[in-house]
């Protein structure tokens, strides 16, 4: 018999610190489609929901496809999104939930509005009381990214979350896939439980690589419960996301088994201890420019670019693309071969009414508040004018799991001088993919210095053709400090080693 599945899709991670607002215009301009137009906007584009609606391809499913909203990691959304979502979501229901199966949703987990901390778990509740007053005893199951602030609301009103298990997220597609094998097992024989433990933890993104621990311990000792009790349907170990000043800020774990939830807990118990012995290395320090530099020329020679990784302006973390307390200083030491992105979409429009090949003098930088440094004077030539239009070159990238494998930054310039090709964005886009650069005609491969607006993500990418990389302590509200934010609802955690 031909199961019928609704999906849908709710997809932002919030920092609750930066003062910009993500409103409806954000949704558009990542994804924001209705109905049939999810599928044809995703098949084939390497996304977790692309993951989905091929397992629902080779499963012969009936789709109701209802609504998908995603929007770049930014501030605080606007209340308008999630009512949105809300309406179409449950006007899908309405019209055609006596046909469903199942419901399958791909959410980030950390989304926060102008109104509510736990915007997933409440619109889940909802969800909830809706199948309940019509009726309907269906599962509903979510894939989450593994950045997630998992809320009890999250778990009690799901069937069972499936999370990724890489970071940088490139089995986000895969994970997706896994989660709808869940939901098909579900539909047949919905008997499962759901656990959670929430930690006292909440680590910066330079502390959650799947490659490093905590999460390497954490996550090979879930993989190896997994393996050994055939009850377990998943175990996911969330890295959490700390830009977020709400109470389920941080690193947790749930378990969906259809065994005795009482041994799901004993397992979760069991990796809390791993992470609690591993805990300091989630707190990694990083030095100032200047001693990196130093690092840098006591450095062997070597082929390819040293990477300054600035975790401070991590545009996958949600921050502005346009800080510059590492490249104005790094322009200031004389050095040369220097490749930088910087999200300015007015320097951008300077240089499209130059036009190629003229000479400008720009203030670059630094003009969305006062957190991420200030302009800093570049004069050069413009090399390169392009729509910002480009196609991932690593299908599986952490990029994909945001938007797929079609990325756009709105109109771009290439500005060089003798120290540095800077590429200057309308959007900010995370640097997880060489496509980026190598679609403007940078290379990246031949610098010497590459500037990367990132904390983890880039590493698939940027790792294989690096000399060297070094995280840098610079300003910004991406910082790894998490002391310097200004928390106020992060009761009983825990944000540093000290």
């Amino acid at each position: 018999m031909t199961k019928t599945v609704l999906l849908a899709g709710l997809f932002h991670e919030t920092h609750t610190f930066l003062s910009q607002t993500t409103g409806i215009g954000a949704f558009r301009e990542t994804a924001l489609h209705i109905g049939p137009d999810i599928i044809g906007r995703n098949l084939g584009n390497g996304s977790p929901t692309d993951g989905f609606l091929e397992y629902a391809r080779l499963k012969r499913w009936e789709l109701v496809p209802s609504i998908q909203m995603a929007a770049m990691p930014g501030g605080v959304v606007e209340d308008v999104a999630p009512a949105l979502f809300r309406r179409h979501l449950f006007a899908s229901i309405e019209a055609s939930g006596d046909q469903l199966d199942g419901i399958f949703l791909v959410l980030h987990g950390a989304m926060v509005s102008q109104t509510c901390d736990d915007v997933e778990g409440v619109l889940l509740g909802e969800l909830h009381d809706l199948l309940e007053t019509r009726g309907l005893r269906i599962p509903v199951v979510a894939v989450l990214d593994l950045h997630a602030n998992v809320s009890q609301a999250m778990i009690d009103f799901t069937s069972c979350v499936c999370a990724y298990r890489e970071n940088p997220h490139n089995d986000a597609r895969r994970a997706a896939m896994r989660a709808a094998g869940l939901l098909d097992a579900l539909m047949d024989d919905p008997h499962v439980a759901q656990v959670h433990l929430a930690t006292r933890y909440v680590l910066p993104p330079t502390g959650t690589g799947s490659a490093d621990n905590p999460m390497k311990a954490v996550l090979a000792a879930a993989r190896a419960i997994e393996a050994a009790d055939p009850d377990i349907l998943c175990i996911n170990v969330m890295a959490g996301y700390a830009y977020a000043d709400i109470a389920d800020c941080g690193f947790s774990l749930n378990c969906s088994t259809r065994g005795d939830p009482q041994t799901a807990v004993r397992y979760l118990e069991q990796l809390r201890q791993v992470l609690e012995q591993h805990i300091a290395e989630g707190y990694p320090d990083e030095a100032v420019l200047a001693d990196v530099l130093a690092k840098v020329d006591a450095l062997p020679p070597g082929k390819g670019p040293v990477l300054l990784v600035e975790p401070a302006d991590n545009i996958g973390g949600g921050t502005p693309g346009d800080a510059t307390d590492v490249l104005g200083p790094l322009l200031a030491t004389g050095r040369r071969n220097i490749v930088a992105v910087i999200n300015d979409p007015k320097a951008v429009a300077i240089c499209v009414a130059a036009g190629l090949g003229s000479d400008v003098a720009l203030s670059i930088g630094g003009k969305t508040d006062r957190h991420h440094g200030a302009p800093v004077a570049f004069a050069g030539s413009v090399q390169h004018l392009s729509d910002g239009r480009f196609e991932l070159e690593n299908p599986k990238s952490h990029l994909a799991s945001m938007l797929g494998t079609h990325a756009e930054m709105g109109p771009c310039a290439v500005v060089v001088n003798p120290q540095a090709t800077v590429l200057l964005t309308s959007r900010k886009m995370p640097p997880m993919d060489l496509g980026q650069l190598h679609s403007q005609g940078i290379r990246p491969e031949d610098a010497d210095y590459v500037i990367v607006k990132a904390a983890v993500s880039h590493r698939d990418a940027y790792g294989p053709i690096a000399r060297a990389s070094f995280n840098v302590d610079s300003a910004g509200l991406g910082t790894s400090n998490l002391k310097r934010l200004p928390y106020k609802n992060l009761a009983g955690k825990i944000v540093s080693r000290r």
